[in-house]
């Protein structure tokens, strides 16, 4: 499946049958029972609409169409200001609080709840972290509902470098206080955009199992620094964290067809490098034209410096959150068996989840 030469414009026009993956009628039947029944996680989500805010009752309508009962949601506050940070989440838990159908969630249990009720639970996490050179800032922001925040984001911190810097420095003595800190409040560590030694660093010296909640396997597009190393990613998985696998256009390949095969190919290749308990759903993704938005801010949140080439226009099948439903049966067509779905689209984040956050 590519985009087959159909325009954004032109493929948000065709039916949901054109843009899933064709599955035989028992297959697609199995992949719809999966769907409904399995309690789904998805460890990196932006329905708030990352840097560019937008809520409406469209994008709610959208957030029902994903279908996921535990979303890790980004707080974007890319200035790496604290009180900025602190300010758009509690923008971010008024709409939360305030919509019935959504849950603010800060256990696993809440994260059961919300399936148990037909509803959607909210986590937060920061994107970058605003912790700056106070550590007290972890407490503050764990008491106002943070449960996961990001090492460094491309670029360098106090904390480590990002993977965007012209160096690969590792944690500095800040940044093995800060994994301490988070690991004795029960904050998950996410190191997506954190440089390679900064990520080998934390995964050492972290006492709890920590994440790449949104990347992919850098060995299916070596040109991206945004994805990570095969040493990375069993060094993660030995400590038993968890591999979250995006479906942001332009990382997982820069062909200018892209699409949901290029989704499934990661998740393949991370299960046979660290085996099917390490892989699990961190899509990255947003209700709107993310592409136009990453050209637009390229330059001032360093792509270019990432090895990010903006190729192509959408991926094909996993336009935005709301296409969910579509990596479960790309995982059925792949020839996954139940358990192994389940595994990957819920119950391997809910087990990281319970055992760090509780």
């Amino acid at each position: 499946m590519v985009n087959r030469g159909f325009s954004r414009e032109e493929y948000l026009k065709l039916s949901e049958e054109e843009k899933y993956i064709k599955l035989s009628s028992s297959e697609s039947e199995r992949a719809e029972e999966l769907f409904k029944k399995t309690l789904k996680v998805d460890l990196h989500t932006h329905i708030y609409g990352s840097v560019f805010f937008e809520w409406n009752k469209e994008k709610l309508a959208l957030v029902h169409q994903m279908g996921v009962e535990g979303c890790f949601e980004a707080v974007p506050a890319l200035s790496e200001n604290f009180a900025e940070s602190m300010n758009l989440l509690g923008k971010y838990l008024t709409i939360t609080e305030k919509e019935p159908s959504l849950i603010p969630a800060y256990t696993a249990d809440d994260i059961r709840k919300a399936k148990k009720e037909g509803k959607h639970a909210v986590l937060f996490q920061l994107e970058p972290n605003t912790f700056g050179r106070n550590l007290d800032r972890v407490e503050i922001a764990y008491g106002h509902g943070i449960r996961m925040a990001l090492l460094a984001f491309n670029t360098r911190n106090y904390i480590g470098d990002g993977i965007a810097e012209r160096t690969n420095a590792g944690l500095s003595y800040l940044g093995l206080e800060l994994v301490e800190r988070m690991n004795k409040i029960g904050m998950l560590i996410d190191l997506s955009h954190s440089g390679i030694q900064t990520c080998l660093d934390a995964i050492e010296h972290s006492k709890e199992p920590c994440v790449f909640n949104h990347a992919g396997a850098r060995a299916l597009n070596p040109p991206c620094k945004r994805l990570r190393e095969d040493g990375e990613l069993q060094a993660i998985a030995e400590k038993k964290g968890l591999i979250g696998i995006s479906g942001i256009p332009n990382q997982l390949s820069f062909d200018v067809d892209q699409g949901i095969e290029d989704h499934l190919k990661h998740i393949n290749y991370c299960v046979n490098l660290v085996g099917i308990d390490h892989v699990a759903i961190g899509l990255d993704n947003v209700f709107r034209d993310q592409v136009a938005g990453h050209r637009k801010t390229a330059a001032s949140r360093n792509f270019e410096k990432s090895g990010i080439q903006l190729k192509g226009d959408y991926l094909f099948g996993i336009e935005g959150p709301h296409e969910w439903k579509n990596i479960v049966r790309g995982l059925v067509s792949e020839g996954y068996s139940d358990e192994e779905i389940r595994k990957i689209i819920g119950e391997n984040a809910m087990k990281i989840i319970e055992k760090v956050i509780g």
